[in-house]
């Protein structure tokens, strides 16, 4: 039987991410799960279907700076949400690139590894239309460092082909119930 995850740890392989605030107040490490389904649901019974293409733009990640000295590369950069979002999330594949330091709207994050292929990683919540900066220092293992930058909103209703679920099926109540993640993965 599977455990339902708290909220915020379905987004990385066992490894850890800093969660930072609209207001830049703080940031701390908690766990997280990128294998997770994206709704934890326990031993429940998930089932999917055959569903229509939307044409929803993934967070842009605009490149500001990009400085090698020695073995460390460090990148500033900007995580912009093309829409309306709750959250907004750049998670650094363990396989390209080791993360060093990091610093999120000004402040600096805790950077302890984790294990997985996305295994360093922040969650932004309530980020500003201009987007938020990010600066990565990294160690990096191959030729592109690559970067998972993803978003996320509230609702389902405005898809292509949705079906609203029957009055007698309920939800997980989560912070994913009925949320909206579009990513892309940045090779800088």
């Amino acid at each position: 039987m599977r455990k339902p995850l708290p909220e915020n740890e379905a987004l990385s392989q066992r490894g850890l991410q800093a969660v930072c605030w609209g207001d830049a107040s703080g940031c701390h490490l908690r766990p997280l799960d990128l294998g997770a389904p994206a709704v934890p649901a326990g031993d429940a019974e998930l089932r999917a279907g055959p569903a229509q293409a939307a044409n929803l733009p993934a967070p842009k990640l605009e490149v500001l700076a990009d400085t090698t000295a020695g073995t460390e590369r460090t990148l500033r950069l900007r995580l912009v949400p093309q829409r309306q979002v709750r959250l907004t999330t750049l998670h650094v594949d363990t396989d390209t690139a080791t993360v060093l330091r990091a610093e999120v709207a000004g402040r600096p994050v805790p950077v302890e590894g984790g294990a997985g292929r996305w295994g360093f990683g922040v969650v932004f919540h309530a980020p500003p239309p201009e987007g938020v900066e990010v600066t990565l220092t990294v160690a990096p293992k191959a030729g592109q460092v690559a970067l998972r930058a993803m978003d996320a909103s509230d609702g389902l209703d405005a898809l292509p082909g949705f079906r609203p679920r029957p009055p007698d099926v309920g939800i997980v109540g989560s912070h994913s119930s009925k949320m909206l993640a579009v990513a892309r993965t940045y090779p800088l």
